[in-house]
């Protein structure tokens, strides 16, 4: 649903309700650190301990996509459960999700609401400086990764005319007959 690349994070978040049959999506907002990820993970694993107890619900049936975060692969930004048409994103940056049928489908939740100000460790001056020097090695990495794109470009450039792409079409379909 979203990616890192060349030229920056590219993001389909947006398009959740209309490529889904979503009945109910709740939007996660709050900042890097609140809790949206463990919240996914934990509101996911109460759900499947709970199907079969609704009726009509079927454990054998439930059909979950996990969308992982493009940032950090140990991390969730979604999770769609198709049979009870529901999804829970992170609609905080870089994919920013804001409701399209508000009221109708999404709801928004705010999990910034949840920190104890007086908990947190570090004043909000030092939580500004870590967000800014966050967002300047993001638009290094962007860099370096738009960099490296060149880089494959002229690699293409090298060896597109030496490929035999009959021979490459040829060895795609017998690979996909064995399957």
């Amino acid at each position: 649903m979203g990616a890192n690349t060349a030229d920056g994070f590219v993001s389909f978040y947006d398009q959740i309700v209309d490529w889904y049959d979503i009945k109910k999506m709740y939007i996660l907002k709050g900042g890097s650190g609140v809790g949206k990820s463990t919240f996914i993970k934990k509101f996911t694993e109460r759900v499947i301990a709970n199907v079969g107890v609704a009726p009509k619900s079927d454990p054998q049936t439930l059909t979950i996509d996990f969308i992982m975060c493009s940032f950090d692969p140990n991390s969730y930004d979604g999770v769609i459960i198709h049979e009870l048409g529901l999804a829970i994103i992170d609609g905080t940056l870089p994919h920013i999700v804001d409701p399209k049928y508000p009221g109708l489908v999404e709801e928004i939740i705010d999990l910034s609401k949840y920190i104890n100000p007086n908990a947190v460790g570090v004043d909000r001056w030092a939580t500004r400086d870590l967000k800014q020097q966050k967002s300047e090695l993001f638009k290094s990495a962007y860099k370096t990764l738009n960099d490296a794109m060149a880089v494959h470009m002229q690699l293409e450039v090298v060896y597109k005319d030496a490929v035999d792409f009959k021979k490459v079409d040829k060895l795609i379909s017998h690979i996909v007959s064995k399957i």
